[in-house]
């Protein structure tokens, strides 16, 4: 599986001559969850403490467990969106294919995001332990974090790798629904080029606002 990481065209190329197999996407997806989990759990934990630190500890612990329910949810969902938005647009190219065989090529696009969801959870560790979030005003609170030097580090890392990602699902597409090279990158490069704008949007606020 690994392979896709270095050679995308020649992982899909073989994958297509087997028989569709959701294990190893559901191993992906939900590798990507669990940090994802990680990430949000460390980051409501803090704002808890700074937020509401008045409320009572269970209605914390009801908040945070919501949270992470939502964020659960959401991993399943960004899979089925990204899907949903390449089949889309590699329809109107006249692409042909199962959405199936697409679902499951697009999770291995998902690889490069446990990379970087392992070092955004370290940077967001170092952010909360050594940045000063002790504020009870939440605007105060996000311009803090977003001028931490560790939240933007966090962020070019974060399409750093979406670019890597990006080139996966090229291949992804080429081979899921027999487009060219070039309408392959039309289809993944719309919604992740979007994507990418508003990451160097918040990496510009971040690094040009005093």
């Amino acid at each position: 599986m690994l392979e896709v990481l270095s050679d995308p065209g020649g992982f899909f190329e073989e994958k297509i001559k087997e028989e569709i197999d959701f294990k190893p996407p559901y191993a992906v997806i939900g590798a990507v969850t669990l940090l994802t989990l990680i990430n949000a759990f460390i980051l409501m934990r803090e704002l808890m403490e700074n937020l509401f630190s008045d409320v009572p500890t269970i209605v914390q612990l009801i908040v945070i467990i919501l949270g992470l329910m939502v964020t659960m949810a959401s991993g399943m969902i960004v899979w089925l969106m990204i899907s949903g938005l390449f089949y889309a647009f590699s329809w109107l190219l006249a692409g042909q294919g199962k959405f199936t065989r697409v679902l499951e090529f697009v999770a291995y696009g998902f690889l490069p995001f446990i990379f970087s969801s392992t070092i955004s959870m370290v940077l967001m560790i170092s952010m909360c332990s050594f940045s000063d979030l002790s504020m009870s005003d939440p605007q105060a609170i996000e311009k803090a974090m977003l001028k931490s030097p560790y939240m933007i580090v966090s962020n070019a890392i974060s399409i750093i790798f979406a670019l890597w990602s990006a080139n996966i699902w090229v291949f992804a597409m080429v081979r899921s629904r027999g487009l060219s090279i070039k309408n392959a990158m039309i289809t993944v490069g719309i919604p992740i080029g979007l994507y990418l704008i508003y990451m160097l949007y918040t990496l510009h606020q971040a690094i040009g606002q005093p």
